[in-house]
């Protein structure tokens, strides 16, 4: 029995490799990749597939993924030019949807520093997290809808919850932008997104927390000079939260490769904000769907 289902395994995986490097395929990548032109672009988009296969023959959940899905998660990381490799710039997510396994693309947290770096504009980007026990040093104030931060640094580790997050960039032209989110309002984001409770929010919850931020900061800076980073914000969040009439059944999640099964949105087990009973609060406006 266990030879066979391995027998199975390798026949997916071998069709997938098939058409992620056939003739068509690889005309998806070279059009999808930026900077895939002139003698080097069959090159870029070979060396691309290749790289996806990999990816896929490490991971075997995405071998049960339909090929269809893989190729567009695939062509959607290209056009942002963001590999797929164990550096985290981007992922595939394999995900039951309606009892089909479908791979969805999702960018990664060092992805969304690096297309912001990209543009040449921004001079400097970053996001942090400020623990219960730096609220009394900590000053964050806001006029006008700007806020202005003074974290101290210190040699002591910081204690207790997070109770809030930052991040700033330094855009030119534009000077500093920063966005503020409460323990509560991140939650909030946690608890629609389709994995709340996966791996990556309980191992790595300060880095979701940031990476959440970041996310929400693209929307006030200039979409005209950043245009990749915002597109890529704005595709991450449109794959990150579920849909009133597409939830995910089943989720790997992208940051761990641990399958989460059931993963319904349920609200965290610390004193999290009551979500309203209708639709998403009101700073939550702008999620894309």
């Amino acid at each position: 029995m266990m030879e066979n289902q391995n027998q199975i395994q390798r026949t997916e995986l071998q069709t997938i490799k098939d058409e992620l490097l056939s003739q068509r395929t690889l005309a998806m990548f070279k059009d999808a990749l930026p900077n895939a032109a002139g003698i080097h672009a069959e090159e870029s988009a070979m060396r691309f597939a290749k790289m996806v296969c990999v990816v896929i023959s490490e991971k075997p959940a995405l071998q049960t993924c339909t090929v269809k899905s893989i190729i567009k998660a695939a062509s959607i990381s290209a056009s942002l030019d963001l590999d797929i490799d164990p550096r985290g710039l981007a992922y595939l997510v394999p995900y039951k949807n309606h009892g089909v396994m479908e791979a969805q693309f999702q960018i990664g947290y060092m992805g969304l520093i690096d297309l912001a770096y990209r543009s040449g504009k921004v001079k400097a980007i970053s996001a942090h997290c400020l623990y219960e026990s730096e609220k009394g040093s900590v000053t964050i104030t806001r006029i006008n809808g700007q806020y202005s931060i003074e974290h101290p640094f210190s040699y002591q580790a910081p204690t207790g919850p997070i109770v809030a997050t930052y991040a700033i960039a330094e855009v030119e032209g534009f000077g500093p932008q920063t966005c503020v989110l409460r323990a509560d309002e991140v939650e909030i984001f946690r608890k629609f997104s389709k994995a709340p409770n996966s791996p990556a929010w309980k191992d790595h919850y300060p880095a979701m927390c940031k990476k959440t931020t970041i996310r929400q900061l693209a929307k006030f800076l200039p979409k005209s000079i950043l245009k990749d980073f915002s597109r890529g914000a704005a595709l991450d969040e449109r794959e990150s939260f579920v849909q009133a009439s597409h939830t995910a059944q089943s989720v790997i999640d992208a940051e761990t490769g641990s399958q989460i099964i059931g993963a319904e949105p349920q609200l965290a087990p610390e004193n999290p904000q009551e979500a309203p009973q209708n639709g998403k609060p009101a700073f939550m406006e702008g999620v894309v769907e």
